[in-house]
């Protein structure tokens, strides 16, 4: 991109400066006739300053060693040529350094990306590109995809961190219990061991209960309270044991300690003093945006690839385990969050992040032991505080992805390359966003091409992700025995069944004589499967598939408890009967 200034000195002294007009033009759009020796008025250090337009933002021109004027407007960098009398042409930097192949590339990227939103089934999507401090690519694709959101760990851990920082928290010393008292575990022993860094590395043996959560409007404290009458393992894990709750829990013992509440604990600590000013938590303070990114769902991969979406909610309920993921941000503000993580906390030449806790979440604390790795990666991939660990032919990756229903992010860096990477989706279903990372790592740093990334990767492990999903929300049953019949008349299995952790389910008799189950939000006919079980299909945007109920009857001859299995690849946990509890 060529660049023209014309400049205009504004008061007799030539001290105050204004732009008069700085226009961006194509390569093949021709600059004004050039004027043959007209010189221009002013000694070239009268022209440097800060010029400001509320349209482009302000333009900083400086005078170079080699006695050029150089000129920046956000991420557009140029040395600046006389043309003629007060006019000077230069060229986008990042322009420079992206001829023969980078260039061709860039010039080809928004092609190979709509193509492959289009054939992996992606409504919308927008793509950043953060090369050497500049951003070099940034575009969106397919309906609007501007404000989405995206996994919040990371922001978790670096609130942490900058609380250690400050001497107000530790990171594997203290007990997280002390940090917030209603953290408490059945096993005394595993409460006093857990840290934050147990905690923010997955380093803990607790179970997967998300379900107990969803869509649940109770206090995150209540829920945490309820968290001491599960059972688990008193060892810890030898490896990854993902888990969100566990980052709830971190983050509410951070804001504990700082004495307010999460949502400013995070604005405080990054938002502000990064200058993200269009990030934020919650979907419900994202839909008051003008332009938030509406959450689509297909039943099939053949529905994605032919546009056939069910369009989402905005859910109004905000997520009980909102520090694991519920921030929303746009493409921009994703990638320049990233450039300060990759630059250990530095933004601009300035430190507005405690550079060693950010090293601290950039270690390895905890790795994933996969059954095996393909040629050209790491033999095992890290896990630090909400960032994933590896590397890519020999190049250092840090990355973490985002799900949540009907939409999917992920962020990367390459430090030693000092390139970041920024993609958002507004569906969950989708491989493109691992994928197309290391396209870009093949074609920017010219690595040798082993695997065709989007058509023979992306597009088709969602395929395959697709006949996945399909076969949970089908799913496992145990073979059903024909003949069989329920022991007890249908009006005895109503009623309320109660859990310590997973709370409530009501089972009422609809009038035309089927039993009906809700848990929260979450509700579906259940049809007789074999002898006490039952089978229903929850059908909601956020959570969608099969639930399966066996009703066990007590000594008294009465139905007294339910062991229920949930949508949200919950196992079975038991619903004790809340009357037969009063007897």
């Amino acid at each position: 991109m060529a660049f023209e200034c014309r400049f205009r000195l504004c008061d007799a002294l030539h001290r105050t400066k204004d732009i008069y007009d700085v226009q961006a033009k194509t390569e093949n759009v021709s600059l004004p006739d050039r004027i043959e020796g007209k010189p221009h008025s002013h000694a070239l250090v009268d022209y440097t300053g800060e010029y400001a337009n509320p349209e482009i933002g302000n333009t900083v021109v400086k005078l170079q060693e080699d006695g050029s004027l150089f000129m920046k407007v956000r991420t557009f960098e140029s040395k600046l040529e006389h043309y003629h009398y007060e006019s000077f042409k230069g060229r986008n930097v990042a322009d420079a350094t992206a001829d023969g192949n980078h260039r061709l590339f860039f010039e080809n990227l928004p092609t190979v990306l709509e193509k492959a939103r289009v054939e992996g089934g992606i409504p919308g999507m927008s793509v950043a590109i953060m090369h050497k401090g500049r951003l070099v690519f940034a575009q969106g694709f397919g309906r609007r995809n501007i404000k989405d959101p995206f996994t919040t760990k990371a922001f978790t851990a670096t609130a942490v961190g900058e609380l250690v920082a400050e001497g107000k928290v530790d990171w594997d010393i203290t007990p997280v219990s002390q940090y917030l008292p209603e953290f408490q575990l059945k096993d005394p022993v595993l409460t006093s061991q857990l840290t934050f860094a147990d905690l923010l590395s997955h380093r803990t043996p607790f179970p997967y209960i998300d379900v107990a959560w969803f869509r649940n409007e109770q206090p995150r404290r209540k829920l945490i309270k309820q968290l001491r009458y599960l059972d688990m393992p008193s060892k810890l894990p030898r490896d990854v044991n993902y888990n969100n709750v566990m980052y709830a829990v971190a983050g509410e013992a951070a804001a504990n300690v700082a004495e307010i509440s999460y949502t400013e604990l995070i604005k405080t600590k990054i938002f502000d003093p990064l200058g993200l000013k269009d990030a934020g938590l919650s979907q419900a303070e994202m839909a008051k945006r003008s332009n938030y990114a509406v959450p689509y769902y297909a039943a099939t991969f053949a529905d994605a690839r032919s546009g056939i979406y069910t369009e989402g909610y905005m859910d109004q309920i905000p997520m009980s385990d909102a520090p694991a993921g519920d921030i929303y941000m746009n493409v921009l503000d994703l990638v320049k969050w990233g450039g300060v993580i990759m630059n250990e906390g530095e933004l601009e030449g300035k430190q507005v992040l405690s550079k060693r806790s950010v090293q601290e979440t950039l270690k390895p604390h905890n790795v994933f032991l996969d059954d095996e790795r393909r040629p050209g990666f790491a033999p095992t991939t890290g896990y630090g505080f909400g960032w994933i660990l590896d590397s890519y032919k020999g190049h250092a990756i840090m990355s973490h992805g985002g799900g949540n229903p009907g939409y999917r992010s992920m962020l990367a860096f390459l430090p030693d390359d000092d390139l970041v990477l920024a993609f958002l989706s507004n569906i969950e279903v989708t491989n493109l966003p691992g994928s197309i990372l290391y396209y870009m790592a093949d074609e920017l740093l010219n690595l040798p091409k082993t695997e065709d990334w989007i058509d023979d990767v992306a597009v088709k492990r969602t395929q395959e992700t697709y006949k996945v999903r399909g076969g949970n929300e089908n799913g496992d049953f145990p073979d059903r025995i024909e003949g069989t019949r329920n022991n007890h008349a249908l009006v005895d299995y109503t009623g309320e069944y109660s859990h310590p952790v997973f709370e409530k389910i009501v089972v009422t008799l609809q009038e035309e004589g089927s039993l009906f189950m809700k848990i929260r939000t979450l509700e579906t006919k259940l049809e007789h499967y074999h002898y006490e079980s039952f089978k229903g299909h929850v059908e909601d945007f956020s959570a969608r598939g099969n639930v399966f109920f066996t009703f066990f009857t007590g000594s008294n001859g009465r139905v007294e408890s339910v062991e229920a299995t949930l949508v949200l690849d919950s196992g079975p946990e038991v619903y004790k009967k809340m009357e037969t509890s009063k007897q």
